[in-house]
């Protein structure tokens, strides 16, 4: 397995984007937003997509100059317009924004429309954490995941995230999407020709299967705990898409960033911070801490050596890729190799 270092793989996806055309500031904040994710192991949503999206750029399916807009705001929300830039670029400025008007009024939501994908909402949510407040992350996503009764895609698998900061790691967090994997599996699966559990995805009579030879062309991702993920699902595309004035995952107006490179992904995306500070409670970290240590110092089951807290791995993975670089999985290698070949860039392996 190939390693690099946190800072090196920052500098070689900045560079690829501003060679591509992105301005130096817009490329250092998507380029920390995927690095950050492979740190903390989430490879399905991190550099590994650094090469699709600078074609999604080539063939105008997203706007490399995009410019993000405030088009409306209050002392406690906003609404930004992407204008089709990735979604990293957004994303990143409202949050920001969120935590700014969180410290004035205690809370804030600012939400994004005619986006592209963002990557792991975790990362947002941490934005606001750093700042020593809650952080929210939502983002609708194309139709991908089947509900309970149908045999399609119906629904988007919608993304969401919490973070809160703590004393004991530097957040307490956790990220899902609202199936019951995310899809790019259910895609490197395909890719490496193995089966996958059978509550991953139904085929296209809307039955479980093991096989992912046919998806996305068929069948659908399968939702989290089902009528539960279902409902949730449902509540993200309110806080977005519609919240927003944009697209929701129903609308038949966001296609597959990936699948579909040449068309607006079109996505929204919602961002909550929370200022616990003006709710009268001055030591969040800490009380957080607590919280976390009574979680992990419950009783054990028989067998169980311990018990994590949301975030806790990720954090043991980051903080590891901190002191001996990041573990690059075979398929996120080749990735990258391919992509500094053909920008003839240096990629610092090791």
């Amino acid at each position: 397995m190939a390693h690099i270092k946190i800072e090196d793989l920052k500098n070689f996806c900045a560079k690829a984007l501003v060679q591509e055309g992105m301005d130096r500031g817009h490329a250092e904040i998507v380029a920390d937003v995927l690095s950050s994710t492979d740190a903390f192991g989430t490879y399905s949503h991190g550099t590994k997509n650094l090469h699709n999206y600078i074609r999604k750029f080539r063939v105008a399916g997203a706007d490399i100059k995009g410019q993000p807009q405030v088009v409306r705001e209050g002392s406690g929300f906003a609404v930004i317009d992407a204008h089709n830039s990735l979604g990293m670029i957004p994303a990143v400025e409202a949050m920001e924004l969120a935590c700014d008007k969180a410290a004035q009024a205690g809370i804030a939501l600012v939400t994004v429309k005619n986006s592209c994908h963002f990557g792991a909402a975790g990362y947002y949510a941490n934005l606001a954490a750093k700042r020593g407040m809650i952080g929210l992350a939502f983002s609708n996503v194309d139709p991908n995941m089947t509900i309970p009764g149908a045999r399609s895609m119906i629904i988007g698998n919608n993304p969401l995230a919490y973070a809160a900061p703590a004393t004991d790691h530097p957040s307490l967090f956790f990220d899902i999407a609202l199936s019951n994997v995310a899809s790019l599996k259910v895609v490197q699966a395909r890719k490496d020709g193995l089966e996958i559990p059978d509550n991953w995805i139904v085929d296209k009579d809307g039955l479980p299967t093991t096989s992912p030879a046919n998806y996305p062309e068929e069948g659908a991702m399968q939702p989290m705990a089902a009528h539960k993920g279902y409902g949730l699902a449902v509540l993200v595309d309110l806080l977005t898409g519609i919240l927003s004035g944009g697209a929701t995952s129903m609308s038949g107006d966001i296609v597959s960033w990936i699948f579909q490179l040449e068309k607006p992904n079109n996505v929204s995306h919602t961002f909550i911070a929370i200022d616990p500070a003006l709710f009268g409670v001055e030591n969040t970290a800490e009380e957080t801490a607590q919280l976390a240590g009574k979680l992990r110092n419950a009783p054990k089951a028989k067998g169980a050596d311990r018990i994590y807290t949301p975030g806790e791995i990720e954090w043991g993975k980051y903080e590891k890729a901190e002191a001996e670089g990041i573990d690059l999985p075979a398929d996120v290698e080749e990735s990258l190799r391919g992509l500094a070949e053909e920008l003839k860039l240096e990629l610092p392996l090791f």
